[in-house]
């Protein structure tokens, strides 16, 4: 790799990141999305300073060229980064679904008589409640692995 290729890769690198940092600064970019993305680029700037670095994960993981072990490891680092963008999304859609479910309720009870505005706080309860031990569930089922 030439020095004007390393100092390309490694300026955008940068510039990224720079644009990362400056969305999470005006509150546009949640950071923990943007996690993912800074590992990939800086990465990218330490495989760029260190080329010889490469050829050395090449040989570990058994591959002969070293462009075929970038490849490798960019489609690796994309997958992980999906992957956490999928559990953001499926975790955004159930918080969606109950804000939606409590939302229903609270439209109820306003509309309804005095009686089914005391049920339907109560239901709203009673929902929490069910989806709290749910999550607490949750989280002793990932503790114990």
């Amino acid at each position: 790799m030439n020095l004007l290729t390393k100092i390309w890769i490694i300026a955008l690198s940068i510039g990224i990141i720079i644009y990362l940092f400056e969305k999470i600064r005006k509150q546009k970019y949640f950071v923990k999305f943007s996690i993912p993305w800074f590992f990939t680029f800086i990465t990218i700037i330490i495989l760029a300073v260190f080329p010889n670095l490469i050829d050395k994960i090449a040989i570990l993981l058994g591959i002969k060229e070293p462009t075929n072990a970038i490849f490798f490891i960019a489609i690796g680092i994309l997958v992980n980064n999906i992957i956490k963008l999928s559990f953001s999304m499926s975790e955004s859609k159930k918080q969606s679904i109950r804000m939606a479910q409590e939302i229903a309720l609270l439209k109820k009870g306003i509309i309804g008589v005095n009686n089914e505005i005391s049920g339907g706080y109560k239901m709203l309860r009673e929902i929490m409640l069910i989806e709290n031990n749910e999550n607490m569930d949750n989280n002793n089922d990932e503790n114990n692995k």
